[in-house]
């Protein structure tokens, strides 16, 4: 019988790093991810402002193609109190990005793939963000 003890104890010292293991590759992973995230925070500096939006008899014109990628351009600069026409073309498989919603100036449209638009006037300076309906993909819309 004692010799049967010691196999005991180790098998259940065995089954203990056994059911340890996925506990530890589970903490790895969480660290890793963790430090992932934390550099992308720190390390993404501010956008620069994009070049001012081209004007047409009085309207801004802004361009942007809608892809699985993002927006494109995804820094918008526009000045404020003049209509801005949002001009999109939206590839089928664009998914949420399809979607345009810029809180600061109730603004939630759903665009269609192919060319769409709307219309809006900025009646504020500043930055704001703009993501699509699921906050995945972002960009900034400088008023000025």
């Amino acid at each position: 019988m004692s010799r049967n003890k010691p196999t005991h104890k180790k098998n259940h010292h065995h089954n203990q790093k056994k059911s340890q293991t996925p506990l530890i590759v589970m903490g790895i992973m969480l660290a890793v991810l963790a430090v992932w995230i934390a550099s992308a925070v720190v390390g993404s500096a501010p956008p620069e402002p994009a070049p001012l939006a081209e004007q047409r008899g009085g309207t801004q014109i802004v361009s942007l193609d809608l892809s699985p990628a993002g927006y494109s351009p995804n820094n918008i600069t526009v000045k404020k109190g003049l209509p801005v026409e949002i001009r999109t073309n939206a590839t089928a498989d664009a998914g949420c990005v399809r979607g345009l919603v810029i809180p600061d100036f109730d603004i939630n449209k759903a665009l269609d793939v192919g060319q769409d638009s709307f219309t809006f006037v900025p009646d504020k300076a500043g930055t704001f963000e703009f993501t699509c309906q699921m906050r995945m993909s972002s960009g900034t819309l400088t008023v000025i």
